[in-house]
């Protein structure tokens, strides 16, 4: 039912329709602008997840009034952890804190049988708290919605789908279920592109050499201030291999799972294990499959784009689970090209400005945020990482991912920030 009321709007021409992704882009580069200047780093992981959050109100519900990117941000020296990066101490921080705790408590519950966390919580919810904030966000945006359609209906006129919440009211009179898909929505359309974004920076400050080339490609592609379009983006072979890199390493969710609708039998290496009809749930991570060494080979932990151009291309695209940071099958996120419109056209807008990214992790994130210690001892990723990615729902950086930027030297570029 869900996946039915949202799949006929998320077709080829609105998700190309870039505008909203300009306005806010244009936004996010003065927001670079400030922090550059002034000399201090800046949390990526918030920045992004605000620009995501300003871009879905237009695009999902129909609002140009959240403008969180006009906020005050947190200085290194002030920021503390939040549920999920760091605290924000505004309205906006507010809702946002209530959602990511949210998250957390259902990651939790989650992990847990369901007669163990219940009785853990029987005498206090631990979502009646989040639950109150995050309806006192959506209640409105529902409401007003429904009001329109009504309004529109009654004077005999079309109503135009003007959003994704204008989509829902059409097709249904259930304001309960509204706001449910606006929850869905809002996560998928804040939380892993913002990841995804987050993520992609730290990789290329961590590889250099990255940068510098996918830097050139879009140069040579659009110079330094044209703008991108569905079609040209589409050109960018290095653009998309950085990002498949990024989504292979940092999967947006970190682990699925799945209940059996009837009796199943499963192939497995020790031979076929039934499972009896929503008996068990099958759990699995994304992470691993990401990371096996006979799938990916020998350099499996390490980010390598080219491994999605050429030869090594057609060995992943021959086996369409071996690659799932949307899921696969019939059961596949609905904005997967969404996602990679919107962090292929920032990514594009930000380097033509930016030709550098430098981990700032260890002077600006807060106490308590870097990996473990005994990270450095192990084998893989932990071993390099700058950074603690974990997970709730989807995956983050504790305390928030600091970065520090530099400027490009050209006139044009210039133009963009002044």
């Amino acid at each position: 039912m869900h996946r039915a009321l949202a799949r006929p709007y998320f077709a080829r021409e609105r998700i190309s329709e870039y505008e909203s992704f300009r306005k806010y882009t244009d936004k996010l580069i003065v927001v670079l602008k400030r922090a550059i200047y002034s000399g201090e780093p800046i949390d990526v992981q918030d920045m992004f997840a605000r620009f995501t959050i300003d871009t879905a109100g237009e695009f999902l519900f129909g609002t140009s009034d959240l403008n969180t990117l006009d906020l005050p941000f947190p200085k290194a020296s002030e920021a503390v952890i939040g549920p999920k990066g760091i605290a924000t101490d505004t309205v906006y921080g507010g809702f946002v804190q209530a959602f990511e705790q949210g998250q957390i408590n259902t990651h939790k519950r989650v992990g847990q049988p369901m007669p163990f966390w219940a009785a853990r919580e029987f005498l206090v919810d631990s979502q009646t708290e989040m639950a109150k904030v995050i309806e006192g966000f959506l209640e409105p945006l529902a409401k007003k919605a429904m009001e329109r359609k009504a309004q529109v209906l009654a004077s005999g006129e079309k109503m135009d789908e003007e959003s994704f919440l204008d989509h829902l009211a059409l097709s249904t009179d259930d304001v309960v279920l509204v706001k449910d898909q606006l929850l869905n929505m809002m996560l998928a359309a804040r939380d892993t592109t913002a990841g995804l974004l987050s993520f992609t920076c730290y990789l290329l400050a961590m590889h250099p050499d990255v940068m510098l080339r996918l830097r050139q490609e879009i140069l040579t592609a659009f110079g330094p201030i044209g703008l991108p379009t569905y079609d040209s983006l589409k050109t960018l072979k290095y653009l998309r291999a950085v990002l498949n890199e990024s989504l292979r390493i940092f999967p947006p969710v970190p682990i699925n799972s799945r209940s059996t609708k009837a009796p199943t039998i499963i192939p497995t290496r020790q031979g076929p294990l039934y499972i009896p009809r929503s008996a068990w749930q099958i759990t699995w991570s994304v992470n691993a499959i990401h990371t096996r060494k006979d799938l990916w080979g020998d350099d499996a932990d390490d980010f390598v784009p080219d491994r999605w151009l050429g030869e090594r291309a057609k060995d992943i695209a021959a086996d369409s689970f071996q690659f799932v940071p949307f899921n696969v099958g019939p059961r596949i996120c609905l904005g997967q090209q969404f996602a990679y419109n919107e962090a292929s056209f920032v990514l594009v807008r930000l380097l033509q400005v930016i030709d550098d990214f430098t981990v700032a992790q260890t002077e600006a994130a807060p106490t308590g945020s870097l990996p473990p210690d005994e990270w450095k001892l192990r084998k893989g990723r932990q071993a390099i990482e700058q950074i603690h990615p974990q997970s709730a729902m989807t995956m983050y950086s504790k305390g928030g991912l600091w970065l520090r930027m530099h400027i490009a030297s050209n006139t044009e570029a210039d133009e963009l920030l002044t």
